[in-house]
């Protein structure tokens, strides 16, 4: 009985493993289905149609007007009016709207490119935390292995008289605190993986598999998404200083038709608007100080990231020397941890050496799981910085 329910088991770990879904795949999934990212888009959408309204014409306006005379014969005609009135554009206006609209939807655009770039940053953080728990917990379930084979071969020495009770006590004791602590590991990474399905907007379990590797992708010479932003809010401020460079933008064109009793009067005409009080100076100035702003922004922050890029560069190269040197490092003290056991059946060694070897095996690879993240993170943010993550 005991036999097929491992077999059971062991269909079931396998069945597992094969519907554990790469993190890429799912990103994919989760970027097509995010409400997030699709109400970020409706903000881009929102652009288009608020660009259509600075390029809209005004509506005309009609006048109708009835008059009734009285002669001083004491009879009374009648007379009426009418007259209809067109806003026109003036030259050059039209062009400085069409900027200002396009600038306006690029702004939009570049911010969703941030947004969205940002999300795929965040949503891989949290899965290399949730895969950084997961290897945490292979790992503890690796101590409890090793604790309990160590207990086993105290208690068979403490049955035959070789060691003290004390002794067989304090392998016990180790391998029920490494069973506590495998369940704290366990309980770590299970927030894990339940905080990134939220921030996923994710609604239901997924199987997911915790050994991918993130790289540093090849350049794509496209832009930091927070530089774009930037350049983008800057060519709309002086967008704006080019439609506030006119003065008047409209003029009032009118034709009108007049029937009296004793004549009929047509008209047309111009309305011009004088520009003596509103010139639209201070308009200008805040978006000319508005472009300005950008421009220290947009050096302040190149400044910055070329330090981060830099930073990366050189913790990268620090990083993967390391992990070679720790795979090495494993080698050798399981080595060491095999013959520390063999020698402890024997009574060549006492408890506390081969708990030593155990514990310093266990640290080399807890290091070891920490240094694969460290790169991943690395990888993360170098590619967030250089924009490979922009739509």
């Amino acid at each position: 009985m005991k036999i097929i329910i491992k077999v059971l088991l062991l269909l079931s770990f396998i069945n597992q493993v094969s519907l554990a879904k790469e993190f890429d795949i799912f990103l994919k999934e989760v970027l097509a289905n995010s409400s997030y990212l699709n109400s970020s888009m409706l903000r881009v959408k929102q652009a288009q149609e608020e660009g259509a309204v600075l390029n809209r014409y005004k509506n005309p306006s009609l006048e109708l007007e009835f008059s009734q005379f009285s002669l001083d014969s004491g009879s009374s005609k009648s007379g009426n009016r009418v007259a209809i009135t067109q806003a026109v554009r003036l030259w050059g206006v039209a062009d400085a709207k069409e900027q200002l609209s396009d600038a306006i939807n690029e702004s939009a655009k570049s911010t969703y490119t941030q947004k969205r770039a940002t999300f795929i940053k965040n949503i891989s953080l949290m899965y290399l935390y949730y895969a950084e728990g997961k290897k945490f917990l292979k790992l503890a379930e690796e101590t409890q292995v090793i604790a309990k084979k160590i207990y086993e071969i105290s208690n068979a020495r403490y049955e035959s008289g070789t060691v003290s009770r004390g002794i067989m006590l304090q392998a016990k004791i180790d391998f029920d605190m490494v069973e506590v602590q495998q369940e704290r590991v366990a309980l770590g990474a299970d927030n894990s993986y339940y905080r990134l399905l939220k921030y996923a907007g994710v609604d239901g379990e997924v199987v997911l598999d915790a050994d991918y590797t993130f790289e540093v992708e090849e350049n794509k010479e496209t832009q930091n998404p927070d530089i774009q932003i930037i350049h983008a809010n800057k060519k709309q401020a002086l967008s704006q200083v080019e439609v506030s460079a006119n003065k008047v933008e409209w003029l009032d064109l009118y034709a009108e038709y007049e029937n009296e009793p004793d004549q009929d009067i047509a008209r047309i005409g111009l309305n011009i608007p004088l520009a003596l009080f509103n010139t639209k100076t201070q308009e200008r100035q805040i978006a000319l100080l508005e472009a300005e702003k950008s421009d220290l922004r947009a050096s302040n922050e190149l400044k910055k990231l070329s330090v981060e890029i830099r930073r990366l560069l050189n913790e990268r190269k620090l990083l993967k020397a390391m992990l070679s040197k720790y795979k090495k490092l494993i080698v050798s003290e399981m080595q060491l941890l095999e013959m520390f056991q063999k020698a402890y059946k024997i009574s060549s060694i006492n408890l506390l050496a081969l708990q030593d070897v155990k514990n310093r095996l266990i640290k080399t690879k807890e290091a070891l799981i920490n240094i694969k993240t460290a790169l991943n993170k690395n990888a993360i943010l170098t590619n967030y910085i250089q924009g490979n993550y922009n739509e």
